[in-house]
Formats: structure tokens, sequence, C-alpha cells
């Protein structure tokens, strides 16, 4: 087994106390919520670290995508023919079963 198999990493706080009947906490204890200091947001940071995220996108190149759209047009054929078939195959069979039971030939 491996060392950190079973060890679940979180940044989650861990839980506060149980709550009583009610939603309100056991007696004798207060309500407070441990509040974390939060860092004020600063946009050139934001606007840094999204371009540096933005530069380890890898796009693909034109050819591939070509191959990928042709690739995706092929398949929508083959299964338009395929539901094509399916539904006049199941047309055929209703008409001949409600031909049968209306007693004509």
């Amino acid at each position: 087994m491996a060392k950190d198999q079973g060890v679940v990493q979180t940044n989650l706080r861990p839980r506060s106390a149980l709550r009583g009947a009610g939603g309100r906490p056991p007696a004798g204890q207060g309500g407070e919520v441990d509040q974390t200091p939060r860092k004020p947001f600063n946009p050139v940071q934001f606007l840094r670290e999204t371009r540096a995220e933005a530069r380890k996108i890898t796009w693909t190149t034109w050819k591939e995508t070509w191959i990928t759209s042709v690739m995706v047009g092929i398949m929508v054929v083959v299964t338009a023919i395929f539901f094509f078939t399916v539904d006049s195959a199941l047309s055929l069979a209703v008409s001949q079963i409600l031909k049968f039971a209306a007693g004509g030939q």
C-alpha cells in the first residue's frame, strides 16, 4: 500500500463542534464561527496568474482540427444512415403488422 493512500489533503477547515437540535450549538458553547482573515482581491495578481495559466494551454494544430472535423462529419453521416435504416425497418414492420391486424394483405 502506498504511503499516502487513504490520506486526503484538503484546504478545508476542520468542522466546528456538532450542533444540537434545531441547528443551535450545544449547550455551554458559543455560536461563534472561526473567521479566517481573507486576502483582499488583487486584480493585477489575478491577471498575472491568468496569463500564466493561459500559457500552459496547448492548442491543436490546424491539421489536427481539420482531421477531427472530418471524422465528426463522417460519424454524423454514418449515424444518420444507421437511424434512417432502423426507422425504415421499424416503419415497414409496424405497417405490415397493422395490415395483418386489419385483415388485409
